[in-house]
């Protein structure tokens, strides 16, 4: 399992805000936000909610849970299972998945 830490970090840049804007919108002291960001302090259940509201992120995932960044479940499939076309038409989506996720990201 990740740590808040970790994911506090994660989720601060994929909403592409900093610490000091997480804490104007919870209300909270951004040196606090800091010591979470850095792990020294884990927040309590409260908080973790408060936070996950402003970034938009499940309670579960920011806890470091083995969910979605929306609180879905994360569904675990054997690769090899599949058979070797669908095998590659997957990882070809996959790449086309990260590949489009780069572009947008150039163009921000």
């Amino acid at each position: 399992m990740r740590q808040v830490s970790d994911r506090l970090k994660e989720a601060l840049a994929l909403r592409d805000i900093t610490g000091a804007e997480l804490g104007r919108r919870c209300g909270i002291n951004k040196g606090t936000i800091s010591r979470y960001v850095r792990g020294e302090v884990i927040p309590k259940q409260n908080t973790i909610y408060q936070i996950s509201q402003a970034l938009g992120v499940s309670p579960a995932w920011l806890l470091g849970f083995d969910v979605t960044v929306d609180g879905d479940p994360v569904a675990e499939i054997d690769i090899n299972l599949l058979t070797d076309n669908n095998r590659e038409l997957l990882l070809a989506y996959y790449k086309a998945l990260i590949d489009a996720q780069e572009a947008s990201r150039g163009k921000s």
